[in-house]
């Protein structure tokens, strides 16, 4: 027993030596199984990596075949037959000949014919790290007992080394995510939107995961249940709603807890996904796409590394998004004071000074009274320019109760169509005169005006006009096209027309000179005529 114990120190010195910070676990797993094979004597080693599932194979390290042996065999194994035996019962399996014994399937076409065997499990802190599987014995008939006992030491060892080496692991994935969480708050704060600073997080989590793809996974908006990829960085070969259809379960238990979760993917590899909040309003999710890497699985700290990440990213996302929208609120503000004071302030200014030149202009001569009234006319498109003024400063919510605005929106529309685009005109403060209830209908009457123009006119340029006054709202369409025949009268126009009567207007439609036609429909501004409808 002395000079095995001495040659199980070898073995286990040799398969660990070079062993420095610039380590990498599979070298040490190939350096364990050749000592395994060197140890016992087998022609054919491996040690299988047991999953976090405990159901299979991540990772397959072999010693005796070659890379046209391993071409042959095709996908290494996943831990089912005999290796899936010794994945359940946890002890050393000694046999002289693996084919007979009840959990053997066979081997796959290729595969080289094996019939002596030995299994030793690896243990790491007492778990299970994976087993060592030796075949075809060359210095004996089959395995002995005391095979077993010194591979068994072996182990032993081997556990230690790769303890070590994971612990060297951890620190340099804790080096890495810590380096990774220091380096997202500038550029997530410097971030001039939501997705810009999404995509800063996406990336440092991508470097410091070694992952394949990164994505930020959110709700869709209006349909319940459902999630959509909100932004992927990476390598995007494999398209990101695939990915999200193949992870939609385990998704859904992410986000619903702050555990974070694995999953395969079909192709291979797996993901690691957690709750992610993009925004104060948006509980999405971090998902991390990574290769088939087999040992790194079995890293129950990189899943923490991954939740305390995934959570700091969070903070920061959601004071971005506070900061932003508490400036926004502050521009807004500031604009409706200005708006405010432009209303209440210039334009009546504006106005007394318009009555005074009137007051003036009564008194002057004629020739003084011509330059009077051009000074007034003036004036009078200086007010409907600060009334514009007023309206763009008016925050979004206001604006979308704005006549002005569902003008402008409809006539923006319609600028895809109508080459070159509608010249739109609005007079006067049709946001204050007009009643709410005849916005649906003024909106209705320029939409058939500017689809008979688009369709039918012909016409090199359209005109829009919308006028408001104490008394009357005016709706105008000319165009400069072929004009219009009374004898065919469309069923639109008919409708505009109908909904003039009913709103106590009028509807005329007239030949503009040289060529074209001009569509007006007048109604009173109070809606007088719908408000006794809907009565």
């Amino acid at each position: 027993m002395e000079r095995t114990s001495a040659e199980v120190q070898d073995a286990i010195l040799h398969a660990v030596n070079g062993l420095s910070s610039d380590f990498d676990l599979r070298d040490l797993l190939v350096g364990v199984v050749r000592a395994a094979c060197d140890l016992s004597g087998a022609r054919y080693g491996a040690l299988g990596v047991i999953g976090s599932s405990r159901r299979h194979l991540v990772e397959f390290v072999a010693e005796g075949v070659d890379d046209a042996d391993r071409t042959r065999i095709g996908h290494p194994p996943a831990g089912r037959g005999l290796l899936g035996h010794l994945i359940v019962h946890q002890e050393s399996l000694r046999l002289e000949d693996l084919t007979k014994h009840p959990s053997a399937v066979g081997f796959p076409p290729g595969h080289p014919p094996m019939t002596t065997f030995l299994g030793v499990p690896v243990r790491v802190r007492g778990r299970v790290f994976g087993n060592l599987y030796l075949t075809d014995k060359t210095t004996g008939p089959t395995f002995t007992a005391e095979d077993e006992s010194s591979v068994t030491a072996l182990a032993d060892l081997a556990g230690l080394a790769i303890d070590h080496a994971r612990l060297l692991m951890t620190a340099e994935l804790r080096t890495r995510w810590l380096e990774a969480a220091a380096t997202i708050p500038p550029g997530i704060l410097r971030a001039s939107g939501t997705d810009e600073a999404v995509d800063v997080v996406l990336r440092e989590c991508l470097r410091a995961s070694g992952g394949l793809t990164a994505m930020a996974i959110a709700p869709e908006p209006g349909t319940p249940g459902s999630f959509t990829v909100r932004a992927a960085v990476g390598d995007l070969t494999r398209p990101p709603g695939r990915t999200l259809a193949d992870l939609r379960p385990a998704l859904l238990l992410a986000m619903a807890s702050s555990a974070t979760r694995w999953a395969d993917l079909p192709d291979g590899g797996g993901a690691v996904m957690t709750r992610l909040s993009i925004d104060t309003l948006t509980r999405g999710a971090l998902v991390i796409v990574l290769p088939r890497r087999g040992e790194a699985a079995n890293l129950a700290e990189d899943s923490d590394f991954v939740a305390d990440f995934a959570s700091q990213a969070s903070l920061l996302l959601e004071r971005r998004h506070s900061r932003a929208m508490q400036q926004e609120i502050a521009v807004l503000a500031e604009r409706n004071r200005i708006a405010r004071e432009l209303h209440d302030g210039v334009t009546q200014r504006l106005f007394a000074l318009g009555l005074q030149l009137g007051a003036v202009e009564r008194q002057a001569p004629p020739d003084v009274q011509e330059l009077l009234r051009t000074v007034a006319q003036d004036l009078e498109a200086t007010i409907r320019e600060v009334r514009r003024s007023v309206v763009h400063l008016r925050p979004p919510d206001r604006q979308r109760h704005s006549l002005r605005a569902k003008v402008q929106a409809l006539v923006a529309e319609y600028a895809h169509v109508l080459d070159p685009a509608p010249e739109l005109r609005i007079d006067g403060p049709v946001d204050i005169l007009v009643d709410p209830a005849l916005h649906h209908h003024v909106v209705a009457v320029l939409r058939e005006g500017l689809s008979n123009a688009a369709r039918h006119a012909a016409a090199t340029s359209v005109r829009v006009d919308v006028v408001a006054t104490v008394d009357e709202l005016t709706c105008t369409v000319g165009d400069d096209g072929i004009g219009f025949d009374p004898a065919a009268a469309r069923s639109g126009l008919v409708n505009l027309a109908e909904r003039a009567a009913e709103l106590g207007g009028t509807l005329t439609i007239a030949a503009r000179e040289p060529h074209g036609s001009e569509v007006t429909w007048r109604v009173p501004v109070d809606g007088g005529g719908a408000g006794r409808r809907e009565a």
